[in-house]
């Protein structure tokens, strides 16, 4: 029988999620809700400005650093914040060199939970439309996902779920 253990830092009401709220380590699927800046309080009572995600599960909110917030643009294949809405993460504990020390500190996976990438699904949908397209179209569809142009992904989507 496996004992759940409880980590210390749990026994404390901390605002934002910390790698101590992953349960025996585990990974946590969330889908976020909203990203914004928002006044954080630090340990040591300092005020300053961070970037925060709020899920649409009931977690507290988690704080984004640059690191994580360049996975999920890899991963949603968008800069733009507002296109990662609706989307889910797969958050788990790393150890990472910070502050002179190693600590436990949270990290998004580089890949959509349980999928595959935007890039790898437009090319799923762009080869079931493939045999009805102009060489043209298929030329210019394969220019978009192999040169990566995130912003031009959606557009592409919607013309290709348009293909009968």
């Amino acid at each position: 029988m496996t004992q759940t253990k409880t980590h210390w830092k749990k026994q404390h009401n901390y605002n934002f999620l910390g790698a101590y709220s992953l349960e025996n380590g585990k990974d946590m699927v969330l889908t976020i809700q909203e990203l914004k800046p928002e006044e954080i309080i630090g340990t040591n009572g300092k005020k300053e400005k961070g970037f925060v995600c709020h899920f649409v599960e009931n977690q507290k909110p988690m704080i984004l650093n640059k690191t994580n917030c360049k996975i999920i643009e890899k991963i949603y294949s968008t800069p733009f914040i507002e296109e990662w809405v609706g989307k889910k993460i797969q958050i788990f504990s790393s150890q990472v060199a910070a502050f002179g020390t190693t600590t436990d500190a949270l990290r998004i996976r580089p890949q959509i939970p349980g999928g595959k990438s935007e890039v790898q699904q437009l090319a799923d949908l762009y080869l079931t439309k493939k045999g009805k397209m102009t060489v043209s179209n298929q030329r210019n569809a394969e220019r978009i996902m192999k040169e990566k142009e995130t912003e031009s992904y959606q557009k592409l989507k919607i013309e290709l779920e348009a293909i009968n």
